[in-house]
């Protein structure tokens, strides 16, 4: 998964993947539901934008075939422009 992470942070920094193909999107509380729940993403120290780390959680939950996304907790650490973020992915 670190190995994963660190070439799709690669890729999305210099540009070479586009997410507006994807399928998973991000969606509020009250919409979830519906949907199973297939587990939670977890990143620690991964620098970038908030949008950078947005684009990371849903290019990782189509990765998994989630359909939705919803990030519970994204905090900057210490460090400018790193964060830590969890989502919880849907089917």
């Amino acid at each position: 998964m670190k190995r994963s992470l660190a070439l799709t942070s690669l890729l999305l920094s210099a540009g070479l993947v586009s997410t507006s193909a994807r399928s998973a999107e991000d969606v509020h509380a009250d919409r979830v539901t519906a949907f199973n729940e297939m587990g939670i993403l977890s990143f620690k120290d991964v620098t970038g934008s908030p949008q950078d780390i947005e684009r990371l959680v849903a290019l990782s939950a189509d990765e998994q075939g989630a359909s939705i996304y919803r990030i519970v907790n994204m905090e900057e650490t210490p460090r400018k422009d790193t964060w830590h973020v969890e989502a919880i992915i849907y089917s």
